[in-house]
């Protein structure tokens, strides 16, 4: 009986230590860290015509309250170019995490400044649901969908919300936008140019990658 009680004490003791030396190692080891806060001068979302100006209306970062350096990057917005241009801001804590945000700036062809795309599209194929197009108030040519991917009524909300540009004849741009925290953005957009039907592929880990056609009813 000696000889099993020294045994469980031997036992007990190393795992005793052995819980003190990670306790030890671990202390101190977690912490909090401050993402930066990002804040726009202006618009997030802004139209422009074709041959018109455009001047960085400007950004901040704060980290705790205090100003840090904001790196600009993405699109050069060239004015004398339809087209949609997505200017990113990026800030890096002092930890070395980033914090990023996006302004967006369509530039419209006078060729589609009248167009009006807004109305019911039906999706032809899935399960045709239905998205409604409508114009952003105050943007150029700057329209929501409702539903992205033509899925059902009962799946449509603002997870499903997107903001697109008719740029230029034939051509939508679905730039890349952050939806309740999820990316989304679309490739080849297309519109026919009496607005009857538009085409794009929806990039986001839940829709696949099959060209999605809608046509207005």
């Amino acid at each position: 009986m000696k000889h099993r009680f020294y045994i469980v004490s031997a036992l007990f003791l190393a795992v005793a230590l052995l819980y003190g030396c990670d306790e030890a190692e671990t202390e101190g080891v977690s912490k909090i860290t401050y993402y930066a806060e990002i804040t726009l001068t202006g618009e997030q979302w802004n139209s422009i015509p074709q041959g018109g100006t455009w001047a960085e209306p400007g950004v901040k970062a704060t980290e705790e309250g205090e100003e840090i350096e904001v790196q600009t990057g993405g699109d050069v917005v060239n004015p004398n170019v339809p087209g949609v241009y997505t200017i990113e801001y990026t800030a890096i804590n002092r930890d070395g995490f980033p914090a990023t945000e996006y302004r967006y700036v369509g530039v419209i062809s006078p060729d589609v400044v009248d167009d009006d795309l807004t109305g019911v599209y039906q999706r032809q194929g899935g399960v045709f649901g239905f998205a409604t197009i409508a114009k952003v108030p105050g943007k150029m040519n700057l329209y929501t969908s409702n539903n992205v991917g033509g899925v059902a009524p009962d799946d449509v909300g603002p997870g499903t919300m997107v903001r697109f540009y008719h740029y230029a004849p034939g051509l939508l741009g679905f730039p890349y936008q952050l939806v309740q925290g999820s990316p989304f953005y679309g490739v080849d957009a297309t519109v026919e140019e009496d607005g009857s039907a538009f085409t794009w592929t929806v990039i986001n880990g839940g829709y696949g990658n099959a060209p999605r056609l809608f046509t207005k009813q």
